[in-house]
């Protein structure tokens, strides 16, 4: 690791396996949001709903990157996986079904593992679920203001755990079978 004040260059990830490219993404925006999070409680990033929105896409952008890296690394394919958490959350399960595996993505982001016994019910609101904390309207203009609260200490300690998490995951159960070959 080179020290925080040198310039980064792509360098830094160009040897790596895809699905290690993804996991460091992945815990770059996580810690992005982490460090937005912890400004806005300090003052030092606006504490308004426009921020938050910023906060929230960074989360949610590290979970994706996790959930494809680990597809990856378990060598499925992910350039034709959709953003949708609860399709790669059901495709990180079959890769990797063991309890030590298994996490909860915070519920904000919906994901819910019976999505393909009511896909007409679910399937609309997702196809905006990413687009929710990018935009202020869908592609046909109407607003995502829906009932919600951005609580920046209740978020900052999800995100703080979601990284705990994820960390977990990575260095004490995938990286691991990896490093034995075991992969799924």
């Amino acid at each position: 690791m080179k020290p925080d004040c040198e310039p980064s260059t792509s360098d830094e990830l160009a040897s790596l396996p895809d699905w290690e490219r993804y996991l460091y993404l992945s815990r770059a925006y996580l810690e992005a949001s982490r460090c937005l999070c912890a400004n806005m409680l300090e003052g030092d990033f606006t504490s308004q709903y426009s921020s938050s929105r910023v906060i929230l896409h960074l989360a949610r952008q590290g979970v994706e990157l996790f959930l494809k890296g680990a597809i990856q690394a378990a060598g499925h394919p992910v350039a034709k996986l959709p953003h949708n958490l609860d399709v790669l959350f059901i495709e990180y399960r079959n890769c990797y079904p063991e309890l030590a595996f298994y996490f909860v993505i915070p519920t904000r982001y919906q994901v819910d593992l019976n999505a393909d016994l009511f896909p007409e019910l679910i399937e609309p609101f997702h196809k905006t679920l990413d687009q929710r904390h990018r935009y202020p309207t869908d592609r046909n203009g109407l607003s995502f203001n829906t009932p919600e609260l951005f609580d920046p200490h209740a978020q900052l300690e999800e995100i703080e755990e979601l990284r705990r998490i994820l960390d977990i995951l990575e260095w004490s159960e995938l990286r691991p079978r990896l490093r034995a070959g075991n992969a799924p």
